[in-house]
C-alpha cells in the first residue's frame, strides 16, 4: 500500500523548483516555481533550497505492508475506499477494506506500522470516512438493515413497478466509535428498522431512510463535543400509492 501525502489527489503533485537569480538592484534572490505532474504509479518532489518554501518536500510516499489484503476501488456506487486521519502524536489511523471487515491500524510519525498497535477489524459492510484521536478512532459505515424480509429490505412487492432482479440488499448508516480494540459506542443514522423495514411498512408507509445501490459517500465532522456526518442515502417514499426510492442525503449531528 502507498501512501500519498499532498493536498491534492494522490496521482497529482506539485513539485517545488527553486531557482537562484540576480534581481534588478543587484541582489541574489531565491524564488518557488510549482509545477503540476501526473504520474499512473509514482509522483516525486524535489527541492533544491534549505529555505522557505523549497526546504520541505510537499509530497512523500510511503510504502506499507499492512499484514492483510487491501480491497480498494473507485467505482462510483460501489465505492470502497482507504482513508486515513491524523493523529495530534504525529502519527495517523488508516482505514481500509479486507475481506468482510474494515481494519484499522496505526502509523507513526514516519508512516510506519506501529507494531505495538493491533490491528483492529470493525464489522462492516463498508465504510466511507475515519476520524481518529490518541484513544482510538470513529468510523463512518453501513451493516445490514434489520427490516427482515427480502435480503433486509422488507416487502418487494411495495415497490412501484417491477423489483430488482437479482435483488438488492438494503443496510443502514452507522457511526461507531472504538476505544482501542473496543466498540465503546454504535449510533444508526438512517430510519429503517424491524418495524419500519426499508421497502417501507406498506405502499402508502411514511419515508424511510436507509442504504441501497445508489452511491452512499460521508464524511464526519467533530467539534471537540459533538460528531456529524454527511453522507449520500437512498429514501423510500410512497407516491401514487406504492413505494419509489430516491437518491438523496442526510446530515446527521
Amino acid at each position: 500500500m502507498r501512501l500519498y501525502h499532498a493536498l491534492m489527489a494522490t496521482t497529482v503533485a506539485l513539485v517545488a523548483v527553486c531557482t537562484t537569480g540576480i534581481d534588478a538592484g543587484g541582489t541574489t534572490t531565491t524564488a518557488a516555481r510549482t509545477t503540476t505532474t501526473t504520474t499512473a504509479a509514482r509522483t516525486a518532489t524535489t527541492a533544491t533550497s534549505s529555505s522557505g518554501f523549497c526546504a520541505k518536500p510537499r509530497v512523500r510516499i510511503t510504502e506499507v505492508n499492512v499484514g492483510a489484503a487491501v480491497d480498494a476501488n473507485e467505482e462510483e456506487a460501489a465505492l470502497k475506499v482507504v482513508a486515513i486521519s491524523a493523529l495530534p502524536s504525529g502519527g495517523s489511523r488508516i482505514a481500509f477494506h479486507s475481506g468482510g471487515n474494515v481494519i484499522v491500524r496505526e502509523l507513526d510519525a514516519n508512516d510506519k506500522l506501529v507494531a505495538s498497535s493491533p490491528a483492529v477489524k470493525v464489522p462492516l459492510h463498508d465504510f466511507g470516512d475515519i476520524h481518529a484521536d490518541k484513544n482510538g478512532f470513529v468510523l463512518l459505515g453501513t451493516k445490514p438493515a434489520q427490516g427482515g424480509g427480502t435480503l433486509n429490505c422488507g416487502n418487494p412487492s411495495n415497490m412501484c413497478g417491477s423489483p430488482p432482479n437479482p435483488p438488492v440488499p438494503c443496510y443502514d448508516m452507522y457511526m461507531v466509535r472504538y476505544d482501542g480494540a473496543i466498540q465503546k459506542w454504535a449510533t444508526k443514522l438512517t430510519s429503517s428498522s424491524k418495524t419500519l423495514p426499508p421497502y417501507s411498512s406498506g405502499k402508502t408507509g411514511p419515508d424511510v431512510y436507509m442504504i441501497w445501490w445508489y452511491a452512499h459517500h460521508g464524511r464526519i465532522a467533530y467539534d471537540g463535543t459533538n460528531w456529524a456526518a454527511y453522507f449520500g442515502a437512498a429514501i423510500s417514499t410512497s407516491e401514487g400509492g406504492c413505494i419509489n426510492i430516491h437518491q438523496g442525503d442526510r446530515m446527521k449531528v
